[in-house]
């Protein structure tokens, strides 16, 4: 058999050609649509293996123009612009499979035999057709053997049209998971959509990930979904052990149909393995391998299959590309915090009465969160605002913080300036878009006699109404020009009377009860 494998990236046409040339098949190259027409019109060509998108005569064109030349010539289309509409649409130019790139070596190889037996069976149909004009006593059982040859042919184009239809609905599927994962760079909540859009599409009872921690050496499950979730959600494991060990030793998928009847696994082992049937993926991006993606037993009892792999590979090529995207976010979000909170202690080291001041407040906001029970994504928020509170006071002059006399009107409306002005020089760096508004209303009372806004009650969110007691309490607490700083004891009973006025009493109560307060109480005395 004769196949011309057309793509305008050379290494692709020779990858297919030296996996094909195994075959036994004889394998022509070329690497553009204009340049493959030329060919097919000198030579017979049985398939055409043709890329979609190329300069000059694209995937699409190519074909039609070559079933005009040949019309017996079949046609696989390889492409890595997989979407339903570039299905759909070269399915209705006669293109006999789809297969998106990157393509599973295995799944080429069976689209190809496939492809070819399906024209094999086509031509022989012809031939038949042609032969059926009626000879004398013969009819009869030429008409049988026709009759029979019609219905294997329509049970094997059937066969054709179902993997087909399977086939544009894992593109259909695999689409759809590319579109949700790549908007979302949140590590943790990318990959639990990856997971329910998978547990969703192929219904397991079971699912995980789990990425490499390469300061400590091991794998962690960094998210996970089913009836053993909670189980193994933050789990870790050394990278040589299990069958995570395995698929990244190997760099390639492990399919176990029944563990019972597996001769990979020791008696022992499977002894241990309360599932059935899974796979693992391993999440690869270039050399590197970031993880391994598992699914176990699927919930209708069945056992996984080759075309299981498949899609999971191919949701795994997906899923690398966007957690190291992820990564690279947090790298450089992390990078730009930290630039940011350099100014701003840059800005307390000009001042020596707010020198740590930041800092303090954060801890305190924190140690009040955890006895609110705040969640920890907003627990992270809380921290990164209280650090960043002051960052407004970039550019206020330097004596009018330190300037030991009462300040005059103009002077106070500067200062006051300072939660706005942060909220300017924060707003460009859309992660911290969540921590804004309590930078912006640090100085708001639970009354509403507050600044900027005069917000009150409710209508302030709570983060920023503990800010605003960590704010005030390290204040009282720390030396001014203008007065000394005042006892935790008579700090708490400033708190406590302005409770319901400047502060919320329930924030107010939290910190009474905190640990960072007793142990500051505790110090005090000592010292």
């Amino acid at each position: 058999m004769r196949i011309l494998v057309v793509d305008d990236e050379p290494r692709i046409c020779h990858l297919i050609k030296e996996l094909l040339k195994g075959e036994g098949y004889q394998i022509d190259v070329s690497f553009s649509g204009d340049d493959a027409m030329e060919m097919i019109k000198r030579c017979d060509y049985h398939l055409l293996i043709t890329d979609l998108k190329m300069p000059g005569i694209e995937g699409i064109e190519l074909i039609e123009k070559a079933k005009q030349e040949c019309p017996e010539i079949r046609a696989i289309m390889v492409t890595g612009y997989a979407t339903v509409d570039t299905a759909v649409q070269s399915l209705r130019y006669g293109v006999d499979d789809f297969i998106a790139k990157p393509f599973n070596i295995t799944e080429l190889k069976m689209s190809v035999k496939q492809t070819l037996h399906t024209r094999k069976i086509a031509l022989a149909n012809i031939q038949i057709l042609k032969d059926s004009k009626p000879r004398s006593l013969g009819v009869k059982s030429y008409e049988q053997k026709l009759s029979e040859k019609i219905y294997i042919m329509s049970e094997q184009l059937a066969e054709v049209n179902k993997k087909l239809v399977q086939r544009d609905n894992e593109l259909d599927t695999i689409n759809e998971i590319s579109k949700a994962i790549t908007s979302v760079l949140d590590m943790d909540e990318l990959l639990s959509l990856c997971l329910n859009e998978i547990n969703g599409k192929i219904k397991v009872k079971h699912s995980s990930i789990m990425l490499i921690d390469e300061i400590r050496n091991e794998f962690v499950v960094r998210a996970s979904q089913g009836h053993r979730s909670m189980q193994v959600l933050g789990k870790t494991q050394k990278l040589d052990e299990g069958v995570a060990g395995r698929v990244v030793r190997g760099k390639k998928p492990i399919l176990v149909k029944d563990i019972r009847f597996d001769s990979r696994f020791s008696r022992y082992e499977r002894s241990d393995y309360k599932t059935k049937s899974f796979i693992s993926a391993p999440l690869i991006l270039g050399q590197n391998i970031l993880g391994v993606i598992n699914i176990i037993d699927k919930i209708s009892g069945k056992s996984f299959c080759e075309t299981d792999v498949n899609f999971l590979c191919t949701i795994a090529s997906q899923v690398s590309v966007a957690v190291e995207n992820s990564r690279l976010y947090k790298v450089l979000e992390e990078n730009c915090i930290t630039m940011v909170k350099s100014l701003a202690d840059d800005l307390e080291a000009q001042d020596l009465y707010m020198s740590g001041h930041s800092q303090n407040v954060s801890k305190y906001s924190s140690s009040i969160a955890s006895v609110m029970g705040v969640s920890d994504k907003e627990r992270n928020i809380l921290r990164d605002a209280s650090l960043l509170h002051d960052i407004g006071k970039i550019g206020i002059p330097e004596f009018i913080f330190n300037k030991p006399d009462k300040l005059n009107n103009t002077e106070f409306d500067t200062i006051k300036s300072h939660s706005v002005r942060g909220e300017e020089i924060i707003k460009p760096l859309g992660f911290l878009k969540e921590g804004i508004r309590h930078i912006r209303g640090h100085h708001e009372h639970f009354d509403g006699s507050g600044y900027p806004d005069r917000l009150g009650g409710e209508d302030l969110p709570l983060l920023t109404r503990i800010m605003t007691v960590a704010d005030s309490f390290d204040a009282m607490t720390s030396e001014r020009t203008y007065r000394q700083p005042l006892k935790i004891d008579k700090a708490m009973s400033e708190l406590k009377r302005m409770s319901g006025k400047q502060f919320d009493p329930k924030v107010v109560d939290a910190f009474a009860s905190s640990e960072i307060l007793k142990m500051e109480s505790e110090l005090e005395m000592k010292y």
